[in-house]
């Protein structure tokens, strides 16, 4: 009886040693850049950027002057949401003084992660290299809400989906 105890005790004592997740540790960095046309600020009060940060923790930047935007972003949580929404707060018609207006705002996202795979995409949110005058608040009207986002997979896979702030 004494032998049949100490067996049953040591069979609920014995604890595993290793670790039952045998996927390999995985961090995925991000790499968001907007840029903006040299006339974009003289047509825009300033530019709210809400961008998925590291570890997809909602953050925001106001941006109202420069060429460029970037932010670089990490996560070990997955799949890593990278993405941003760009949303443009337009001047008024009185302060619009040229007769045209380059405000082409055009952004990337890139991303990696460490266990292998990448992607990088880019695209043109807002159109307008040469634009009138009596068209440049219709225009930013038009666009004045941008979302770009992907989802990447512990794979290096992405798929794109519009983020939510």
């Amino acid at each position: 009886m004494l032998y049949l105890a100490a067996l049953l005790c040591c069979m609920f004592t014995l604890a595993a040693c290793g670790s039952d997740d045998d996927e390999p540790q995985a961090t995925a960095t991000g790499t968001y850049s907007i840029t903006f046309g040299p006339d974009f600020f003289k047509a825009a009060k300033h530019v709210n950027i809400y961008y998925k940060g590291d570890n997809g923790v909602d953050k925001n930047d106001v941006v109202t002057s420069g060429e460029s935007w970037t932010k670089k972003v990490t996560s070990n949580r997955f799949p890593a949401e990278l993405g941003f929404k760009v949303v443009v707060e337009p001047r008024e018609e009185d302060e619009l003084t040229q007769e045209t207006y380059n405000i082409e705002v055009k952004a990337s996202i890139a991303g990696a992660v460490t266990t292998g795979g990448s992607f990088s995409n880019s695209q043109t949110l807002i159109s307008g290299p040469q634009v009138p005058k009596d068209q440049v608040l219709r225009i930013l009207g038009r666009y004045k809400e941008s979302s770009y986002g992907y989802k990447l997979g512990r794979d290096g896979n992405a798929t794109q989906y519009t983020p939510s702030f």
